[in-house]
């Protein structure tokens, strides 16, 4: 049986949101402790990787559960390693949330999303090996992941604004850690529209 799949690491993922779930909900930690936030990450560097485990509610955890889970089936069928997805999730949550930390955002940041985001944007640029544009799978999912935070930010919500731009920015970033981890090549313009597969990208153990 081979582990190194994306539905493994879906499952690993998950796990972890779940089981961080029912800690906040007996009390056991919170969301303060769990999220990132300006002014507290040099000294409390764990929250970069605990933010993209807790969630602000039931239905915050199902959405992104169920993000994620799609996410996992687009990239098991595009053969990419399980490996290479969790690095993923990781990476792309990770850079996502340096802007609004930097900039002093007044909130708390909690959720799986921009590494979910991240993984679509992946998923996106894997797409051409069945001579889909990735230009146009990103544009696809990033309607798809922003098209609700966008709606609100144009009336004028300051959260909405950077929901959106945490989503977009992480979708654009997992697009390009497809690109270069792990020996996936860029596109040759040469090659566009012609089906063929990287080897290194595939699953290999």
């Amino acid at each position: 049986m081979k582990f190194d799949t994306p539905l493994t690491a879906t499952l690993i993922i998950a796990a972890i949101c779940v089981s961080i779930f029912f800690l906040e909900s007996y009390n056991y930690v919170t969301r303060e402790e769990f999220g990132a936030k300006s002014g507290v990450m040099i000294e409390q560097p764990w929250r970069f990787l605990t933010f993209e485990f807790t969630h602000d509610g039931v239905y915050h955890l199902v959405m992104n559960l169920i993000g994620l889970f799609l996410a996992g089936f687009l990239a098991y069928e595009l053969e990419i390693r399980g490996s290479v997805f969790l690095a993923i999730f990781l990476v792309a949550g990770f850079l996502t949330i340096i802007p609004p930390i930097v900039t002093g955002a007044p909130y708390v940041f909690v959720g799986a999303s921009t590494g979910i985001s991240g993984l679509f944007g992946a998923v996106a640029v894997e797409f051409r090996r069945y001579r889909l544009p990735s230009v146009l799978m990103l544009l696809l999912f990033f309607f798809a992941i922003s098209g609700s935070p966008m709606v609100e930010a144009l009336s004028g919500s300051s959260v909405a604004v950077i929901e959106t731009f945490m989503h977009s920015f992480g979708l654009v970033l997992g697009a390009g850690l497809a690109f270069v981890y792990d020996g996936i090549s860029p596109v040759d313009v040469s090659k566009m529209g012609v089906k063929y597969r990287i080897p290194s990208a595939r699953r290999t153990h």
